[in-house]
């Protein structure tokens, strides 16, 4: 049976790309476009193995999407990657710290998606930490080499 990867992402052509990436990969993708409909999800279908979280989505924002997956008891231990298209440090600590298992920012491609994906599904109880870690320091390493891979429209930043 194929894994499911949950992609919630409200940019379409980001979303097609990555259900085309992780399809090709093998993965079984269910998208939604917004935090209503990610929502709806939570404890009303059967956990996926897998979450891709945009921060920025519409209705419900990601951060609070992912406390709603902590806090279902179905739902919790299903690993979550942050994807955004900002590398702004304190979102990135605050993501972690409240339970994603990985950040990889839009700017990586999907080389650095795909990495995330297998190390995140690997076994291993150490996994979640060495990920968590590792897409950390790899954010601050890489920022703008392939920024247009994954088709994310620049978005302005925020003050510091």
């Amino acid at each position: 049976m194929k894994q499911k990867v949950l992609v919630v992402e409200d940019e379409q052509d980001t979303a097609d790309l990555l259900t085309r990436i992780l399809e090709r990969e093998g993965f079984s993708v269910l998208q939604v476009k917004d935090g209503r409909q990610a929502t709806a999800l939570v404890g009303t279908v059967r956990p996926p193995s897998l979450v891709l979280l945009d921060l920025v989505i519409p209705y419900v924002s990601g951060p609070e999407v992912l406390r709603m997956i902590r806090e279902d008891p179905d739902w919790k231990q299903v690993p979550i990657i942050v994807l955004s298209a900002d590398s702004y440090e304190p979102d990135i600590r605050r993501a972690l710290s409240e339970g994603a298992t990985a950040y990889v920012t839009k700017q990586k491609g999907s080389l650095g998606l795909l990495e995330a994906v297998k190390q995140t599904l690997s076994p291993g109880p150490a996994t979640r930490r060495a990920v968590a870690k590792s897409a950390a320091a790899t954010t601050r390493k890489r920022r703008a080499s392939a920024g247009r891979q994954l088709g994310g429209r620049p978005r302005k930043k925020r003050p510091d």
